[in-house]
């Protein structure tokens, strides 16, 4: 199996990877749709993984159990928020609904950044990524947190 993709953490290229290997770290959660991968027998060019064409958009937690159109229940306690850290172990809190995750991003309580995670998705997501919330962040609440 050629290893030829390589993942950026913390602004440190990781790699080389098999293909296989980049699936199971988006179907995971390790790879979001806007994190930098790089597929060296392509060329020197970092892109976002979804922009790759190689990654079909449900393999990603943040596209899954999605239905563009459908109605969402945004009172349906069902997404745990990870936060803080105790002794260097993330804490799950939760669950909480949709709108009360939009009430916490309004607040300032909720990061955009917070992995949030429900049943039925391979992995956690960051809040930016997921389409429920997408009207509830702003360009400064994106721009402020990466300074």
């Amino acid at each position: 199996m050629k290893k030829s993709w390589f993942r950026s953490v913390n602004l440190k290229p990781q790699g080389p990877f098999s293909l296989e290997e980049m699936r199971t770290f988006i179907h995971r959660g390790e790879v979001g749709f806007q994190d930098l991968i790089l597929d060296e027998s392509k060329g020197e060019v970092w892109k976002p993984a979804a922009e790759w064409g190689v990654f079909e958009l449900t393999l990603f937690p943040a596209g899954q159990l999605y239905i563009p159109g459908m109605p969402i229940n945004e009172e349906l306690p069902e997404w745990v928020v990870l936060v803080g850290q105790k002794g260097g172990t993330p804490l799950q809190e939760g669950p909480y609904s949709v709108s009360d995750i939009k009430a916490g991003l309004n607040s300032g309580r909720v990061s955009p950044y917070q992995l949030i995670w429900k049943s039925g998705l391979s992995g956690w997501c960051q809040v930016k990524d997921r389409p429920e919330f997408y009207a509830s962040i702003t360009s400064d609440q994106l721009s402020l947190e990466r300074l």
